[in-house]
């Protein structure tokens, strides 16, 4: 009987190191995709927080054209139209009596002027496209925003925003296009 035991805890030596082995493989597997998810986190966080950024401009936009439809309305479908191309410089005019500008064609150009400004500073290689139309008496500005994602691959949607071709077709740009009523 003692001779079983014996052959038995010989056949067993090893089996605990193996048992050992196959468990640190098993947990160096986890721990791989837990530093993928973590990445893959980080990636959506920086893609989100872009997005809401760009939400953000959209708004603010939107709301100095319905704060100033008089002025933005009246030349909005020949002034407006314009790109602005990733790393464009964005002049800001001056008013021509500093202490009164004039609401209709003055005060649009430098809010547009901030705006675009203002957008180049928060969004990575930001690219903006905008247009307006005046179909009968319904006027409607349309504005593409585009900005550069370290990680990003294109979308069919994407690929619709009227930026300029070489955004367009830059697989690593995200775009947002806003169409809006104001008045």
């Amino acid at each position: 009987m003692s001779r079983a035991r014996r052959v038995d805890a010989r056949s067993e030596r090893g089996v605990s190191m193996i048992e050992v082995l196959v468990t640190l493989v098993i947990v160096a597997f986890g721990l791989l995709g837990l530093a993928a998810l973590q990445a893959r986190s980080l990636s959506v966080q920086v893609d989100s927080e872009s997005r809401r950024v760009a939400t953000t401009l959209m708004t603010q936009l939107y709301e100095r054209v319905t704060a100033n439809q008089e002025g933005y309305g009246l030349a909005l479908a020949t002034r407006y139209t314009r790109t602005m191309e990733p790393g464009q410089a964005v002049t800001i005019p001056t008013c021509a009596n500093p202490s009164a500008c004039d609401a209709q064609n003055e005060v649009p150009e430098v809010q547009l002027a901030l705006w675009l400004t203002e957008v180049s500073r928060q969004l990575p290689g930001a690219a903006v496209w905008m247009g307006a139309t005046t179909p009968g008496s319904v006027m409607s500005m349309t504005v593409s925003v585009g900005w550069l994602e370290p990680n990003a691959n294109a979308t069919a949607a994407d690929a619709a925003c009227n930026l300029i071709d070489a955004v367009r077709t830059n697989p690593r740009y995200r775009c947002m296009t806003v169409t809006f009523f104001p008045g």
